[in-house]
């Protein structure tokens, strides 16, 4: 877990994170949700979040929930359609003094195509549009006594596209955002 090409929307995202465990009010539109502490909002599908959410688009939702990183894992029923499927690689974030400030956590949402019926085979796994990018800080990077919420999970749901090439590893993944978003993320920025 090293350097890497932080992206500005990372950053930004992890700049609002830190301002909100502080106490401050989280600059965009968002909806703090009560969710179970092991699964999060892994229970729920990408339609559900886009009906039960605010956000600026149907493209993006920022959902905040108090939850142990450590206890998350992976939410797959046999009445669900689907699932979210984290990258194990962490992506450290780094403040301009080259201090890490915390991880963001990449998953995926995987659907099983069951046009002709509910036979759930890995065969029929479907890879969405959907990416979750799950946004905490580390445990060292401010003092407990500047801490007024505690165990924020901050994860952004966007709707993105795979890069066209033939290295399909979630890494290589290239996210599309419209004009729209990437005007937000600029002019929050700014302030």
């Amino acid at each position: 877990m090293g350097k890497s090409n932080d992206h500005p929307m990372d950053k930004e995202m992890m700049k609002n994170l830190v301002k909100y465990v502080i106490g401050k009010p989280f600059p965009r539109k968002h909806t703090v949700m009560d969710v179970d502490d092991v699964y999060g909002i892994r229970v729920f599908s990408p339609s559900q979040i886009l009906e039960s959410t605010k956000g600026t688009n149907n493209n993006t939702r920022l959902l905040i929930t108090f939850q142990n990183r450590e206890n998350c894992k992976i939410f797959d029923s046999k009445e669900a359609p689907g699932f979210w499927k984290s990258t194990p690689k962490l992506k450290g974030i780094f403040d301009a003094n080259k201090r890490h400030i915390g991880n963001i956590k990449i998953g995926w949402y995987y659907y099983y195509n069951v046009d002709d019926g509910r036979d759930k085979s890995s065969s029929r796994l479907r890879k969405s549009e959907w990416q979750i990018r799950e946004y905490y800080l580390a445990p060292t990077y401010l003092p407990q006594s500047k801490v007024e919420r505690k165990n924020v999970l901050l994860t952004m749901m966007i709707k993105a596209k795979a890069a066209n090439n033939n290295d399909k590893s979630d890494d290589k993944m290239q996210i599309v955002l419209d004009k729209q978003e990437i005007m937000q993320s600029l002019q929050c920025l700014q302030l």
